[in-house]
């Protein structure tokens, strides 16, 4: 292959000219570190090359850092190895040097130097490029400054420096951050350079870190937070590698050695560690051209986006231009069209995610800031908290987090709130007293949502952060905190730490009890847990006292079908189970059905949880093809609405095991019942009740079929 490779000194043309190369920058690439992640792009440019060119300008574009020059380094190796191309490569940083290259390149090409250095020599260039019988690659690398890609003209009208042409055999290929395509012309094609994904991004860093650093599992934990950029993971991995390759003595204390330790090293506030300055310069320079473009907000509202979690932020539901005009002062003019175009603007220059990719975040529209640019861009986190507080008026997140209907918007805003109650714990003194109340109520729904998903460990520690805020802001006595006890006392429950659930179940009963009274809403709600907590302990008694109470006081309330009486009476029926009056639960349970089929329909969670019971007391009753019955649509609908490994599901696949064990489907039985076995310590932990009732069941299964087996 020819490498067109041109010294230009003083004297040696028409013109005084810079001394300039064209040769690419082969020794960049270092063939220990293969490409990662890039082999379909490379493909496509090879094709582009060797099947025939369209003459069009082919754009390379993504944020520094993420290896655009590396995928044009790839492609020009493959060509150098068919030794019959010519290659021009043209960094485009300063506007003298690469008009000095272009003409450079003109002359390779066969102009004549007065015409490489006349008034038209871009004319000139393309007139010869374009009529040219050989197999040439023209490399652009480095245009962040596209002003200096117009030259006598207008780059996106397709008369500056850079040209579509009719050459079969020449491909112009340039590396840039902008992708916006009205700045390149409809003569060119955008190929975006994206971050790597996790299993790619991991590779990079054991490539150059080795084994000794860690895990693939742990490299793609580290990998996402350094975004995946291939410049920050190669810096990242290499750091590693040289203190590994250390003497233990000469390493400092706490100087991280594999993927985890670095990790928490970046996350410390101003870590050397942190690669972000590699991007920081570039950063600077894209919101000025932002700011030069017309759109005044874009630094304001990357810093608002960088107030929130590294989590993908949905933006229809937090950053709705009311809601960010008043949330941030700077930002009051701002309509929905220019926070859209400013949105998209972000998008072309690799800042965020691209907007227009299948929504996959419960279907809710999000955008993630890169890592990197969260870290150069966060400072204070009250816009965030303004936007929480506006988010959670909206309709569509007023529905209690219960609901499967709220379940899209809390899967997508739960990182956010919880990643706000860090910041709003003990000893921070960021937020005032509203906002950090702000932050307990969005943490608490979002405690809830991980609840109702099954996340019950979770679930408690979120609860226990918010109560710990709550008692500190608002007092031991308040409502709301009460309130978090409640929450805390029922993710106890689902843990199956059941004294400790009672003791504070009696404590909110009792305070609600004494401030708002015995027939107040909340009070009955919670003495209606109290009594399903003393049914789960064995106090059937005291269980039916309180749930008598309830049911009677809801009933004349609201009627027979009301909600909460409902919920009483379902209750209720589980007693009546425990107690042995199998054939009044049956009935019970068989009203219940009916009534909510017909009220709530088959999928909602309270009609699942009937049928589910009524799955319980036809086994007990030994009537156990009513029970498969029952139990087959009650657990996929459970699918459906949490997934398999859910609590409430592998409840019911539990149930429906020993349904069908019963009916001697032992094969399938044990399936199913392996699958729940093998998820229900990682969702409980190995210690709750229900993971050792379905450890146990499995293993008398096994001493059945041995036994068998030997006989």
């Amino acid at each position: 292959m020819d490498i067109g490779q041109l010294v230009v000194v003083p004297g040696a043309g028409t013109r005084s000219e810079a001394e300039v190369t064209l040769a690419p920058p082969v020794a960049e690439r270092d063939a220990r570190f293969p490409l990662r992640g890039r082999s379909a792009l490379v493909e496509d440019l090879l094709r582009l090359c060797q099947e025939g060119s369209d003459g069009r300008v082919h754009v390379l574009h993504g944020m520094s850092g993420c290896g655009k020059t590396a995928v044009a380094l790839e492609v020009v190796t493959c060509l150098q190895a068919t030794g019959d191309w010519c290659v021009w490569w043209v960094d485009a940083r300063h506007t003298a040097t690469f008009a000095a290259c272009m003409r450079a390149v003109a002359r390779q090409a066969g102009l004549e130097p007065t015409d490489a250095w006349g008034g038209s020599a871009a004319d000139a260039l393309w007139e010869r490029l374009g009529s040219s019988t050989r197999k040439w690659l023209l490399v652009v690398d480095n245009a962040e400054d596209l002003a200096v890609l117009d030259g006598p003209g207008r780059l996106a009208a397709g008369t500056g420096w850079l040209r579509p042409h009719p050459c079969a055999t020449g491909v112009v290929l340039a590396t840039t951050r902008h992708g916006m395509s009205r700045l390149w012309g409809a003569a060119a094609v955008l190929h975006a350079v994206r971050p790597l994904d996790g299993d790619e991004a991991a590779q990079v860093l054991l490539d150059h870190a080795g084994e000794q650093a860690g895990s693939l599992d742990a490299a793609r934990v580290l990998g996402d937070r350094l975004g995946g950029l291939p410049l920050a993971l190669s810096m990242a991995g290499s750091y590693l590698a040289e203190v590994n390759s250390m003497p233990r003595s000469f390493r400092g204390p706490g100087t991280p050695s594999d993927f985890c330790s670095y990790r928490q090293a970046l996350n410390e506030h101003g870590s050397s560690l942190n690669p972000a300055w590699v991007v920081a310069r570039a950063w600077q320079m894209s919101v000025r051209l932002l700011h030069q473009m017309g759109f005044a907000h874009a630094s304001w509202l990357l810093e608002v986006l960088a107030a929130f979690s590294e989590a993908p932020v949905p933006y229809t539901l937090l950053l709705r231009p009311s809601a960010v005009s008043s949330a941030a002062p700077s930002l009051g003019d701002l309509d929905g069209r220019t926070l859209w175009r400013t949105l998209r603007e972000f998008a072309a220059l690799g800042l965020i995610d691209p907007l227009d990719v299948p929504a996959k975040h419960g279907g809710l529209p999000c955008v993630r800031l890169h890592p990197l640019i969260r870290d150069i861009a966060r400072a204070d986190g009250t816009a965030a908290v303004r936007l929480i507080e506006q988010a959670l008026a909206l309709e569509e997140v007023r529905v209690p987090p219960e609901d499967p209907q709220s379940w899209a918007a809390w899967e997508a805003l739960t990182p956010h709130a919880l990643d706000l109650l860090r910041h709003a714990g003990e000893g921070r003194h960021q937020f005032s007293e509203p906002q950090r109340t702000v932050c307990a109520q969005a943490a608490e729904l979002a405690a809830r949502y991980l609840q109702s998903q099954g996340m019950f460990i979770q679930a408690r520690r979120e609860f226990e952060r918010v109560l710990d805020l709550r008692r500190e802001v608002l007092g031991p006595d308040h409502l709301e905190t009460i309130t978090t006890m409640h929450n805390l006392a029922s993710v106890l429950h689902d843990l199956g730490e059941l004294g400790e659930a009672e003791r504070l179940r009696t404590h909110v009963w009792r305070a609600l009890e004494r401030v708002q009274g015995a027939e107040h809403h909340d009070t009955l709600t919670a003495r209606h847990e109290l009594g399903r907590l003393l049914h789960d302990r064995g106090q059937l008694d005291a269980a039916e006292e309180h749930l008598r109470t309830v049911f009677e006081v809801r009933r004349q309330a609201g009627g027979h079908e009301d909600p909460d009486a409902l919920a009483a009476r379902h209750e209720l029926a589980r007693v009546l189970h425990d107690r042995g009056d199998l054939e009044g639960a049956r009935q019970e349970y068989r009203a219940l059905v009916s009534i909510r089929l017909r009220l709530l329909g088959e999928d909602h969670p309270r009609t699942v949880t009937a049928r589910h019971n009524l799955a319980c007391v036809l086994y007990d009753l030994g009537r156990l093809r009513e029970a498969q019955d029952e139990c087959l649509p009650t657990w996929e609908v459970r699918k459906r609405l949490y997934g398999s490994a859910h609590p409430k599901t592998m409840a019911t696949a539990h149930l429906l095991a020993t349904v069908l064990y019963g009916l001697s489907s032992n094969a399938e039985a044990r399936r199913i019942l392996e699958e729940v076995c093998e998820e229900s310590p990682r969702m409980l932990g190995v210690a709750h009740p229900q993971t050792r009732r379905y450890a146990e069941t499995l293993a008398h299964w096994r001493q059945e079929f041995d036994a068998g087996n030997n006989e």
